[in-house]
C-alpha cells in the first residue's frame, strides 16, 4: 500500500469557502434555509450581480475567524462583520454555507522540508492565547495540539501541501486531526459553534476522512475497542477471527489481518458520529444549522468505500448530514462527454449512489474546473458546452453542480432555464419502479458487487433507474417498485432477506445475480439463506430459474466469479485520485469501469443479460428511450403530492472542442404512477421554453411521446391526476 504522503502528492483540491442561497421559509423575524433540492443552485461568487444574472440561489458567505489566527478582539470585530454579511444575504433571498476545516495547519521551512509536529500553528496558540477563548472551548486540556493529530501505526503523521494547478507547492502544509481525540474534538466543538453564531446556514466540513494507514493513537485503540464490544458479537468474532477477547485486540495495520473489515467499518463510523457529535453541537446556537461533510470522491470509489472512511451509507443517515458536498470528479479523464475515440463518460451512477444514500437530501457535485491546464486553452465554446453537461448530468441525477470558474454564457442559459421552472422542481425526487441495490458492505468484506456497472449498462440501453441501499431494505417502502436488482450481493443479513421475500410475497419482481446472501452481513457462511430457500431447492442452481412466490416472483441469474475476479488491466502509472489509488487489482465496479465504459467484456455481456431480463419480466412497464439512442441518458422523478412526474434527458455527445450533435424525434415511454391518470405534457429540448406534445397512452399506465431534440439537457413534465 503507498504512503499517504505519497497519495496526497497527487491531490489538486481547491479549497474555498461555500455558500447556498434560499428562499425564506418561516416568519417574517424568523430566517429559515429552504432545503428543497429543487431551489438549490449554487454560484461560487457572491457578488450579486453574477447572483441574479444566473439566477442562483447559492453563494460564498463570511464565516467566522479561526480562533488561532486572530486576537481576540479581531475575532470579535470579525464575528461582527460576519453577521452584518450574512443578514445582508438572508434580506435578498439568499441562504448562505461556508467552508470549514478540519485540518491542523502549519508552515516548515521549506516545501522540501518534513513537517515537524511542533511547527502546527495551533502550538503558539495552545501555549499563549489558548485563555482568550475559553469561553468557546473550555479551559486549557493537559494534551497540546501535536498530540491531536491522526498518525500511522509507527507514530508518524500525514501531511498534504497544497499546490494550485501547475503550480509548486509552498511551505505551508495541513495534517489532520483526529475525531477520536477528546481534545481535538473540543476545539471543533468552539470552531463550529462560532459558525453557527456567525450566522451562516451551515458548513461542509473538510478533511474528516480517516484517511488509508492511519489513525493508530490511542483513542483510536480505545474506541475500536469500544466499537467492537457494541457492533461485532462475540460468537462472531470468535467464528471469524479465534478471538474473542477484544481488550486485547490491536488495530490492523493491513488488509489480511484480523479484524480488517471490522476495522475500515469503524473508520466510517467514527466520522459518521463525529458529524452527528458537530451538527447537535452547531444547532445549540442555531436549530436549522446545516452540515456536510467532504469525504466522498466517487472517483477512486473503491477507497472511498473501503479505505478512506467516506461511507456515504453511514453519513447519509438522519442526524448525520443535511446535504452531501461530493468532490465527484477528478481532472479532465471523468468530465462528461463523448470522447475522440465515440465513448461516452458519464458520472451518472455514482451520483445516483449519492442520491440513494443521503436519502433524497441535496448533494453539490465540486466537479472539474474548467480552466488550464485541466482543459489546455479553452475556447468559450468548449466552455459552453461543458458547463451545460456537468450541469445537465448533475440535475437530472439529483444533484446541484458547483460551478468554479467564472460562469460562461452556457452556463447562465442552462440556469436560467432551471430557474424559470422551479416550481415544477420543487418537492420532486428520483423515481423509478426498477431499482439496483448499492452495498458499500460488499467492498468492506473485500468481495465483489457491481450495482455502479449495472446502473452504467441500464443507463446506456434508455432505462430510467434509481438506486437503494442496505437501510432502504428496512426503512423504506419497497412496494413502489416493480423490480429490484440485486447485482451480485454475497453478504446480506437474514433479515434484510426477508424484507426482499415479503416485497417479492407482496407483487414485487425481484432479479438476483449470482449467489446472494450466502454470507451475514459480518462476511460468515449462513444458513439458510432465505433469497436461496424461495427457489424452492437447498441452494442457489445452477441455472437460470424463474420461480412464483406469493403474488411475486424472483429470477436467478447464475454468476461465475473467474479468477481475473473481472479486474480492469490498469498501468501502474501514478493514477491516483483524491483519496488514494483506484484499486484496480481489488474491484471491478470502479469509476475507471463505468465512468468511461471500461468494464470487463464478460461482465459487460453478463450486465447486459440482466438488462434484457429487466424488459422482459416488466414488458411494456419501463420509463425508457425505446430505440438507439447511445449518448441520451434517461432519468424521471416524482413530485412529492404525486401531481407531476419529470422525465429528464442528457446527451452526452458532447466534445471536448465544443461541438453538440443534438439527438432528434427520440421515443420516450413513460410509466406513471399506479391509479394516476396523464393530463398534459409539455417538453423542451433546448432550454427555452416547454411547450405542450401530443402523447399517446400505450397501456393504462404508460403513455408515449416525442421529444424531437436534445441539444444537451431536456426536460419533459407530466401533469398527473
Amino acid at each position: 500500500m503507498k504512503s499517504l504522503c505519497n497519495r496526497l502528492r497527487w491531490m489538486h483540491l481547491v479549497i474555498i469557502p461555500v455558500v447556498l442561497s434560499v428562499a425564506f421559509g418561516a416568519g417574517p423575524d424568523e430566517w429559515k434555509p429552504v432545503t428543497d433540492w429543487g431551489h438549490w443552485r449554487l454560484g461560487h461568487r457572491s457578488n450579486l450581480d453574477f447572483l441574479q444574472q444566473n439566477r442562483f440561489t447559492v453563494t460564498f458567505g463570511s464565516g467566522a475567524p479561526n480562533f488561532e489566527s486572530v486576537s481576540r478582539s479581531e475575532f470579535d470585530a470579525g464575528m461582527e462583520k460576519a453577521k452584518a454579511f450574512n443578514r445582508g444575504f438572508h434580506e435578498k433571498g439568499y441562504v448562505v454555507l461556508r467552508y470549514m476545516s478540519s485540518s491542523l495547519a502549519g508552515e516548515s521551512g521549506s516545501n522540501k522540508d518534513m513537517p515537524r509536529k511542533e511547527q502546527i500553528e495551533l502550538v503558539k496558540f495552545y501555549n499563549e492565547r489558548w485563555n482568550d477563548y475559553v469561553d468557546y472551548i473550555g479551559p486549557r486540556p493537559p494534551e497540546d495540539p501535536t498530540t491531536w493529530i491522526m498518525v500511522r501505526a509507527d507514530g508518524t503523521f500525514p501531511h498534504y501541501r497544497y499546490a494550485p494547478y501547475g503550480k509548486e507547492t509552498g511551505k505551508g502544509f495541513e495534517t489532520w486531526g483526529c475525531p477520536n481525540n477528546p481534545y481535538y474534538v473540543r476545539m471543533m466543538e468552539g470552531r463550529i459553534r462560532a459558525q453557527a453564531e456567525s450566522g451562516i446556514d451551515g458548513t461542509y466540513i473538510d478533511w474528516t476522512q480517516i484517511a488509508g494507514e492511519t489513525c493508530y493513537c490511542k483513542y483510536c485503540r480505545q474506541n475500536f475497542i469500544a466499537y467492537l464490544e457494541k457492533h461485532l458479537p462475540r460468537e462472531v468474532a470468535s467464528a471469524k477471527y479465534g478471538a474473542a477477547d477484544y481488550a486485547s485486540v490491536k488495530p490492523p495495520g493491513k488488509r489480511g489481518e484480523k479484524f480488517w473489515m471490522e476495522w475500515i467499518t469503524f473508520r466510517g463510523f467514527t466520522v459518521a458520529e463525529y458529524h452527528r457529535h458537530l451538527r447537535t453541537i452547531a444547532r445549540k446556537y442555531n436549530p436549522n444549522f446545516m452540515v456536510s461533510g467532504n469525504v466522498f470522491g466517487g472517483f477512486g470509489y473503491g477507497p472511498v468505500a473501503y479505505d478512506a472512511a467516506g461511507n456515504m451509507e453511514m453519513l447519509g443517515r438522519d442526524g448525520c448530514e443535511d446535504f452531501t458536498y461530493s468532490e465527484i470528479q477528478e481532472f479532465l479523464d471523468s468530465a462528461p462527454r463523448k470522447t475522440e475515440e465515440g465513448v461516452k463518460i458519464t458520472n451518472s451512477p455514482a451520483l445516483k449512489f449519492l442520491a440513494a444514500a443521503n436519502h433524497g437530501k441535496p448533494a453539490i457535485v465540486y466537479a472539474t474546473e474548467i480552466t488550464p491546464p485541466v482543459f489546455p486553452n479553452p475556447t468559450e465554446k468548449c466552455l459552453n458546452a461543458m458547463a451545460q453537461i456537468n450541469i445537465a448530468e448533475a440535475e437530472a441525477n439529483h444533484t446541484v453542480f458547483r460551478e468554479k470558474r467564472e460562469t460562461p454564457p452556457g452556463a447562465t442559459q442552462i440556469y436560467t432555464f432551471l430557474a424559470g421552472n422551479e416550481e415544477r422542481l420543487l418537492t420532486c425526487q428520483l423515481h423509478s419502479n426498477v431499482a439496483v441495490l448499492a452495498s458499500l458492505n460488499q467492498y468492506l468484506a473485500d468481495e465483489l458487487s457491481f450495482a455502479f456497472s449495472m446502473s452504467r449498462v441500464l443507463a446506456d440501453r434508455g432505462v430510467s433507474h434509481v438506486m437503494l441501499v442496505e437501510d432502504d431494505l428496512l426503512g423504506g417502502d419497497l412496494r413502489k417498485y416493480d423490480l429490484i436488482v440485486l447485482p451480485y450481493l454475497p453478504l446480506l443479513s437474514q433479515e434484510k432477506q426477508k424484507s426482499l421475500i415479503r416485497y417479492v410475497e407482496g407483487g414485487g419482481n425481484l432479479l438476483i445475480l449470482g449467489a446472494c446472501g450466502v454470507k451475514s452481513e459480518f462476511n460468515l457462511p449462513q444458513s439458510p439463506v432465505p433469497l436461496a430457500d424461495i427457489l424452492g431447492q437447498s441452494g442457489y442452481p445452477k441455472q437460470p430459474s424463474l420461480r412464483k412466490a406469493g403474488a411475486g416472483q424472483v429470477r436467478f441469474m447464475p454468476l461465475v466469479i473467474p479468477s481475473s475476479r473481472f479486474l480492469i488491466p490498469m498501468k501502474a502509472k501514478g493514477e491516483y485520485t483524491t483519496f488514494g489509488p483506484t484499486m484496480a487489482d481489488l474491484f471491478a465496479d470502479i469509476p475507471e469501469g463505468y465512468t468511461r465504459n471500461r468494464i470487463d467484456p464478460a461482465l459487460r455481456q453478463t450486465l447486459e443479460s440482466v438488462a434484457d431480463e429487466t424488459r422482459r419480466l416488466l414488458p411494456g412497464r419501463l420509463t425508457r428511450i425505446a430505440g438507439k439512442a447511445p449518448y441520451v441518458e434517461i432519468t424521471s422523478m416524482i413530485s412529492q403530492d404525486r401531481g407531476r412526474m419529470l422525465v429528464h434527458l442528457v446527451n452526452y455527445d458532447v466534445t471536448l472542442d465544443g461541438t453538440i450533435t443534438p439527438a432528434r424525434n427520440l421515443k420516450i415511454e413513460a410509466l406513471v404512477p399506479a391509479g394516476m391518470k396523464v393530463r398534459s405534457v409539455l417538453y423542451c429540448g433546448n432550454l427555452t421554453t416547454l411547450r405542450p406534445v401530443a402523447f399517446r397512452k400505450e397501456s393504462p399506465r404508460l403513455i408515449s411521446f416525442t421529444a424531437d431534440e436534445v441539444g444537451i439537457f431536456g426536460m419533459a413534465v407530466i401533469e398527473l391526476e
